[in-house]
């Protein structure tokens, strides 16, 4: 009797639409069991092949036609079937076939007075799907979004990404994690210029180290440090800075904390951005000019549109780089930025290509069943001297 008086409390105490909700999910899971039951049969019998009809599908999976159904609709939309009036149902031929996603960042490419990097990187990434396709049993789709950069993935692309038919995600320019560093994405994904479980990042400490060592060996005693922009973190925690620092310690060379410095910035007064050319031009104005006080006789510019806009300033006040000043820059392998220029010049370069490859490479181990050294491949910059 309790238990009769408790089952009708229950019954009475969940609302009709709790209790729509509560069968609609337990449908809902059903179709995902048997949806799953036939994937696993279809790569059992691969590409091609036909499947068991509707009938024959309900009795070995003991369920309802209406249940089966629903399972093709969903399959079907996942193109990892087809069905066929009056022929069957039939395994898609392209169900071995990897599904890499790229989503890219437009955002850079749109803006006036940016590096040709991501231009460069972009050809790169389209050339290697290219020459994967050709060789590989893959298919690639593209996805091309408008973010300030780095931008969260948006909920709909999270979602699209994060479907069972994905095998694999290069994202570049956005975050696949929250802003609380939570995983965003289940997938295999590798991120460079955002943050990820998996990222492609170049090793700016190395850069920073290689452009103190070819300073000093040119002799340079007053060493400065130029950047296009303002420090986003205390100086001792930029690694590229602090590496180019530590470079100098080690050889027990002198700091001179005032020669580093960034691009000056304009007053908000309603004017446009600077360009990273027009920076570099008023920094060399400033500290070479007639009110410049502290001059360095070596300089490290790690932005090359930066070294563009100083060394049309150089000319203008009678300044021979290699002569009254050494100059080692950050470079984009194949950019015309510094074409014709580079003579007295040390460059640091950075290859997009490299990028590219290192992406795919570390793509590469998940697909062998492997699981990476660590969650970041640093992408070497080189050295070249001329």
């Amino acid at each position: 009797m309790d238990d009769m008086i408790k089952n009708i409390e229950e019954q009475y105490l969940i609302s009709p639409k709790q209790r729509r909700q509560a069968s609609t999910k337990r449908v809902n899971a059903k179709i995902k069991e048997i949806s799953d039951r036939i994937r696993a049969l279809a790569l059992e019998k691969g590409p091609g092949s036909r499947l068991p009809t509707v009938r024959e599908l309900c009795e070995l999976l003991n369920t309802s036609s209406a249940t089966v159904t629903a399972a093709l609709d969903l399959l079907e939309a996942e193109q990892l079937l087809s069905r066929k009036e009056r022929q069957g149902v039939f395994v898609a031929d392209t169900i071995h076939q990897r599904s890499i996603h790229i989503v890219f960042n437009m955002f850079p490419l749109a803006n006036v007075g940016s590096s040709p990097f991501w231009s460069l990187l972009w050809g790169h990434l389209a050339q290697e799907v290219e020459q994967r396709t050709s060789i590989k049993n893959e298919h690639y789709a593209f996805h091309f979004l408008w973010r300030p950069m780095p931008h969260q993935l948006p909920d709909s692309h999270i979602a699209l990404l994060n479907s069972p038919t994905v095998d694999g995600c290069v994202i570049i320019g956005f975050n696949a994690h929250s802003f609380d560093h939570r995983s965003l994405l289940q997938v295999p994904h590798v991120v460079y210029a955002g943050g990820g479980d998996w990222m492609a990042k170049t090793d700016w400490r190395t850069s920073g180290r290689l452009a103190a060592e070819a300073l000093m060996r040119q002799g340079c005693q007053r060493i400065g440090y130029w950047a296009a922009d303002e420090w986003a973190v205390p100086l001792h925690e930029e690694q590229e800075i602090f590496h180019f620092q530590q470079a100098l310690q080690h050889a027990r060379h002198p700091i001179y904390p005032e020669l580093f410095r960034s691009a000056p910035t304009p007053p908000a007064t309603g004017r446009r951005t600077l360009t990273n050319q027009e920076r570099g031009y008023l920094l060399v104005k400033e500290t070479f000019g007639p009110s410049g006080s502290t001059r360095p006789d070596g300089i490290y510019i790690s932005d090359d549109l930066v070294t563009d806009g100083a060394l049309v300033a150089f000319d203008e006040l009678g300044i021979q780089v290699g002569r009254d000043v050494k100059i080692v820059s950050l470079a984009i392998a194949d950019s015309p930025i510094l074409f014709g220029r580079t003579r007295e010049m040390t460059l640091i370069e950075v290859d997009a290509a490299d990028i590219v490859r290192g992406m795919f490479t570390l793509l590469d181990t998940f697909e062998r069943g492997e699981k990476p050294h660590g969650d970041t491949v640093f992408i070497q910059p080189r050295l070249r001297t001329h």
